[in-house]
């Protein structure tokens, strides 16, 4: 296996002006974004400059813990390549927009860096979140978390009133945590929601660009924080969380008839946050940091609109610069390419890019 030395990997790549502009692009200290982790796969290898650069940075090791034959781990994202199980994909990336303060377009422009195109690459592992952030602990939220399509109560991680979690990490799990506590901060109140969702169906995955402007239907979809001061003391649920210690565990205990009148009751109705809605308001939020990119996307829509299904095959094959206008090109090479390009088609659309910046 070949790793590459963090420290001189950090030295070679700090010298990238691309990577340089994201490190130091100075985002606006309200910075929203709805992702704490993405995992992105292809089927590309890296690209030969990128190679390149990162070729002094490495050795070979004895050390066997991935199932790639190399990697690398630097401050903006960690990649892998080269699978040892051939169901594996050839090329992984693991990027933190929210922690690293990536706009949509950073994402894009560091995967146009490893991999030469995101045209190429596909969202196979989001972590979707959402922070309450101080106003309630994670124990307190727990006694309110409604997670609708779990049908168990959660689990008190190591019973430190910490950590819950809601579902198998196979599937898509629920973590309601302090964050603070995570980030070792001990003067703040910090608790983070997140869902991980994992597309395993390999026809299923959406490419990166059509990942970002997803509506994301899916995203704490049935997700509540019920708004429990709505009930009386009386209430048969107040006196099922104190006796389960969790809302989750005291719905999953009453009859079908009691749940359905209690998903009637103006505490559900009207949620202290539906959670689904917090996403897509944050979702929004980030995507608008890169406005040009959503411009594209628009114009996009409209030209397919306008094709009005008549040539399916021309249409799947347009792609658009993803380079948006803050930042400037990693290399005029790098845009979108069309594998499959058939020369019988018109000269006029030879490059199959729609150059909307």
């Amino acid at each position: 296996m070949y790793l590459y030395n963090k420290r001189k990997i950090s030295e070679l790549l700090n010298t990238v002006q691309a990577l340089k502009d994201i490190i130091t692009d100075d985002t606006d200290d309200s910075f929203s974004c709805p992702y704490d982790k993405l995992i992105i796969c292809s089927e590309e290898l890296p690209s030969q400059e990128f190679l390149a650069i990162i070729k002094p940075a490495m050795y070979q090791t004895e050390d066997d813990e991935t199932h790639y034959r190399y990697r690398l781990v630097y401050e903006l994202f960690s990649v892998q390549w080269k699978q040892m199980n051939p169901k594996a994909a050839t090329t992984s990336i693991m990027l933190n927009p929210w922690k690293h303060r990536l706009t949509p377009a950073a994402v894009l422009k560091i995967i146009d860096f490893v991999i030469g195109s995101h045209h190429f690459a596909y969202v196979v592992k989001s972590d979707d979140k959402v922070d309450y952030l101080h106003t309630v602990t994670s124990e307190e939220l727990s006694k309110c978390l409604f997670v609708g399509y779990q049908k168990k109560p959660p689990t008190n991680y190591m019973m430190l009133d910490q950590t819950f979690l809601y579902g198998k990490s196979k599937g898509q799990q629920v973590k309601n945590y302090d964050k603070a506590e995570e980030q070792g901060i001990s003067d703040i109140t910090w608790t983070r929601v997140e869902k991980t969702r994992k597309i395993r169906d390999k026809n299923a995955r959406l490419t990166v660009f059509q990942f970002l402007f997803d509506d994301r239907s899916d995203a704490l979809k049935n997700m509540l924080v019920v708004d429990t001061g709505r009930f009386s003391g009386r209430d048969k649920i107040i006196r099922r969380i104190k006796k389960y210690g969790t809302f989750q565990a005291a719905y999953m205990s009453l009859n079908a008839q009691e749940k359905r009148k209690l998903r009637n009751h103006e505490a559900f109705k009207n949620p202290k946050m539906n959670l689904f809605e917090a996403f897509r308001t944050d979702l929004d939020i980030w995507l608008s940091t890169s406005p040009i990119l959503r411009l594209m996307k628009t114009n996009l829509d409209a030209v397919e609109k306008s094709w009005n299904n008549q040539d399916i095959s021309y249409r799947t094959d347009m792609k658009v610069n993803p380079i948006c206008s803050e930042y400037k090109p990693i290399t005029t090479s790098l845009i979108g390419f069309n594998k499959v390009y058939s020369p019988t088609r018109s000269n006029h659309f030879s490059e199959h890019v729609i150059p909307l910046y």
